[in-house]
């Protein structure tokens, strides 16, 4: 089966074609950024290239840092945001620059990722945010598993409820949920404490 990273390396230009021209869950994004005290240092999670939710960012005027698994996303996006620390790694295998954040922003990963590794992932952000720090990420309300109509990868939802159970359980409490114009759902949540053992 082929993984998300080798896919959207392997279709990098049209991907980036697709998604330069679109503009769903921006405003959903820019509300988030701009409750953001000016200059809180974001992680982006797969970021690709950049538009429109690094700018997005950027604009709001927050201090971005971004990963991607895609080297053909990367470097187009280095060109885009030449002032943006980034590293070409897979979410569960970046070391997130040896630091922490105050805001993670996750768009179209989690439900890519076997439910094992959504749930290390979550785990590794409760790691690298800081106390009160905010996390915003797409995943269906859902649960079940499914082939995603354009990309015909594999993914997996747990669920609003075991998201919102497993995002207690590492420490962050869910502040609302969104659902986008594109009927993407966003689950914004604040950490406030560490992961419960």
């Amino acid at each position: 089966m082929l993984d998300a990273g080798r896919f959207y390396e392997m279709q990098a230009l049209q991907y980036l074609d697709d998604r330069d021209r679109s503009r769903v869950g921006v405003e959903i994004v820019e509300r988030w950024a701009r409750s953001l005290p000016f200059g809180t240092p974001v992680v982006e999670i797969a970021c690709g290239g950049g538009y429109p939710i690094t700018q997005v960012l950027v604009d709001s005027g927050l201090a971005v840092w971004a990963i991607d698994t895609s080297p053909t996303l990367l470097r187009q996006f280095r060109l885009r945001f030449p002032m943006v620390p980034t590293q070409c790694a897979s979410a569960l295998e970046s070391n997130y620059f040896g630091r922490t954040f105050e805001a993670v922003i996750s768009i179209g990963l989690i439900f890519l990722l076997r439910e094992d590794e959504q749930l290390a992932l979550l785990h590794r952000v409760s790691e690298i945010l800081e106390p009160r720090g905010r996390f915003l990420f797409t995943a269906p309300v859902e649960t079940g598993a499914w082939q995603d109509v354009t990309t015909g990868l594999a993914c997996w939802s747990l669920g609003r409820n075991a998201y919102t159970r497993t995002l207690q359980h590492m420490g962050f409490r869910v502040i609302r949920t969104h659902i986008d114009e594109g009927e993407n759902n966003y689950y914004e949540a604040e950490k406030i404490g560490g992961p419960v053992w």
